[in-house]
């Protein structure tokens, strides 16, 4: 019977291959796919390479998501194999088979098809390792070396990994052979989905709880507040297309069958009948393909804009090649001394060390400022002194930064004349109302001007100014704020030198600042460096590893949703064809069979991708609030990135229904 079990197995995968090649296709991907995360988050050279140490950890949590991805995948597509082969089955038990030998003969198929598709998926991966190295280092901007080890250990942890995937699908098929009897099985194919219940309940459900997500995403307001509330609003999103599918286009084809007009139109007729007769199979597909598709584009969008603007939050928070920043005590603890006087000490300060580590300067630059962490602004009044850290966390922190007007003039060539207490405002998701007095602790300023933009940007680091509620006032002099709070002087420096002598200078100037111990004397309470170079390192490791994961999802997004739509295809054909035999028996031409399907395909597969772009307009505020947290501050690239990348997964779609509509119509046409 061993014998007899293992030789059905293989004529019974060979039998199936229409139905077995996609599966198989995916999962040689997919394990393809795991090796490569396992191989590089393990790789020793990575972790030899300068600045890119945190970028293993950032490879593991992509190696698991990727993983539960694939055996998501894994597990939808052995369902609709088994139950495509369900009929099959069902006659092997009318023949003669028992149902044990039914089980050992599906474990063969399991353990043929495992080992055939798992083996050239690892060596393929093994083979695109280097490749893969080199990509990820281009894509951190450093020096590309192929260079790989191989490590059993990776391979035995992708083996065993989808051991236990197969075996769980084992176990499934067993479980529902064992529970199907030779009836339901031979049936199995052709007993059409229930209706469901309180379909008017469901579809009012899903549309309230679709609205409450997109209320959400475009409510929040802060960065900080956006990621508890995205993945809160992802769910919404999901339980509710799910509903409105299932539910919501049931009632809609009652609607329309109520529809006298529409519905007895041949063609009409015959397309919301098939749709109807299976709509919730069809329902849970279609939500498939929808939340899939709004992955897709999602991670694309994301992924490319981390990578892209890695400029803009680089020069952002590193304007200069070195920037210093010196932290000087309150008012009440030191003796005061001129803002002057403070510029003109760190700037001496500064060009000792420069001049100590032989760097050659070509720009200098120094502000004076005053920066001060706060709780709420409400009602034009800044609150100082209050602990603006609640134990929600950051939700409620906004940040203040106080220029004087000679600054002002520095980073934008144009002067404002203030005088006294009057005050120019730039503020970021605060109102003001300008016709009050803006009370910075309990010294009121009058406002003179709102400022259209950030001055700042891209001439003093900015930490915070784009990720929280901020204002920036600008004075006649810093002298004229008389509240006790803390002051900065920043000095930024640009050099001809490499980016790899800026890092190894870098490493040199902290040295230094760690052993100079005057500088508590000259009131200095502390100091911060940054080096652009090292910047860039530390971005683009960030950042380019993201971008490498992100299209990695994006492609196991993207053959799940091929795969979704080629075997809905695939089924909707199958279940078709008898049904159209009889149409055509009773009058209906081809011209019309051919008008029903193409109607029927046309409103069924495009409705997804509706979905998914109606998901991604309402996330866009959050997706662009999450992309500032991060630092990628430049909205028009945001918004053309999403662009292109809807219009080429349109055309992508379009392309896949294009190619799976012809295998549907051979299926129909072959009767």
């Amino acid at each position: 019977m061993w014998k007899l079990a293992y030789k059905l197995a293989g004529t019974n995968l060979l039998k199936n291959r229409k139905l077995y090649y996609p599966f198989a296709l995916v999962t040689v991907f997919s394990a393809a796919i795991a090796y490569l995360f396992t191989s590089l988050s393990t790789n020793p050279h990575l972790v030899e390479v300068r600045g890119a140490r945190g970028v293993t950890s950032v490879l593991k949590m992509g190696q698991i998501v990727v993983m539960i991805a694939v055996a998501m995948l894994l597990l939808y597509a052995n369902s609709f194999v088994m139950k495509n082969r369900s009929k099959e089955l069902g006659i092997y038990t009318v023949l003669g088979l028992e149902k044990r030998h039914l089980l050992l003969m599906t474990l063969f198929e399991t353990i043929l098809f495992s080992t055939m598709t798992v083996s050239l998926g690892l060596v393929l991966g093994v083979l695109l390792d280097k490749l893969m190295y080199a990509i990820l280092l281009k894509a951190m901007h450093f020096k590309v070396v192929l260079a790989s080890v191989f490590q059993w250990e990776n391979v035995l942890t992708i083996l065993v990994y989808f051991a236990l995937i197969f075996l769980l699908l084992a176990m499934l098929n067993a479980g529902k052979l064992s529970l199907s009897s030779s009836l339901n099985l031979v049936k199995g194919r052709k007993r059409g989905e229930g209706k469901g219940r309180f379909l008017l309940l469901q579809t009012l459900l899903g549309l309230a709880v679709l609205g409450g997500a997109y209320y959400l995403a475009q409510t929040v307001s802060s960065p900080v507040k956006t990621l508890p509330t995205f993945f809160t609003a992802v769910l919404m999103v999901i339980f509710a297309t799910y509903l409105l599918f299932n539910a919501g286009i049931i009632s809609l084809l009652k609607w329309l069958q109520k529809r006298q007009g529409y519905y007895y139109q041949p063609a009409n007729f015959i397309s919301v009948s098939n749709l109807v007769f299976r709509m919730r199979k069809n329902a849970m597909g279609l939500a498939t393909i929808a939340i899939l598709s709004t992955m897709f584009i999602v991670t694309m969008i994301g992924g490319i804009n981390i990578y892209v603007g890695g400029n803009d939050r680089i020069n952002l928070l590193q304007p200069n090649d070195f920037t210093f920043t010196y932290f000087f005590h309150k008012r009440g603890d030191v003796e005061n001394s001129s803002t002057t006087d403070k510029l003109e000490l760190v700037t001496e300060l500064t060009s000792k060390m420069m001049a100590d580590n032989a760097v050659p300067v070509t720009k200098m630059v120094g502000y004076s400022y005053i920066e001060e962490v706060v709780g709420k602004i409400e009602d034009n009044r800044i609150k100082i002194g209050d602990d603006p850290i609640t134990p929600s966390g950051f939700s409620d922190v906004s940040v203040v930064h106080v220029f004087d007007e000679t600054s002002y003039e520095q980073m934008t060539g144009e002067t404002l004349g203030l005088s006294g207490n009057q005050v120019a405002v730039y503020a970021k998701d605060i109102d003001l109302n300008r016709q009050k007095p803006l009370m910075f602790g309990e010294q009121a300023f009058t406002i003179e001007k709102v400022l259209p933009s950030n001055f700042t940007a891209y001439h003093s680091p900015s930490n915070m100014t784009e990720v929280v509620p901020s204002i920036i006032m600008v004075v006649q002099d810093l002298s004229e704020v008389s509240v006790d709070v803390n002051q900065k002087t920043y000095i930024g420096v640009d050099t001809s030198l490499s980016e790899e002598e800026q890092a190894e200078r870098w490493e040199n100037f902290r040295s230094a600042i760690l052993e100079d111990d005057t500088l508590e004397s000259r009131g200095i309470s502390g100091m911060g460096q940054g080096s652009r170079a090292m910047e860039r390192m530390s971005t683009f490791a960030f950042s380019g590893s993201l971008f490498f994961i992100g299209v990695f999802l994006s492609l196991v997004f993207l053959m799940a949703t091929i795969l979704v739509i080629y075997y809905k295809q695939i089924s909707e054909a199958y279940e078709d064809r008898e049904r159209f035999v009889i149409m055509q028996k009773v009058g209906l031409d081809h011209v019309q069979t051919k008008q029903s399907i193409r109607k029927q395909m046309v409103t069924v597969f495009f409705l997804p991708l509706i979905f998914a772009f109606t998901h991604l307009i309402f996330a866009y505020k959050m997706l662009m609030n999450i992309l500032r947290l991060i630092g990628v501050l430049n909205g028009s690239l945001v918004m053309q990135v999403a662009f292109i990348s809807c219009l080429g997964y349109l055309v992508l779609y379009v392309v896949v229904y294009l190619l799976t509509s012809r295998s549907y119509r051979k299926i129909i046409s072959a009767h």
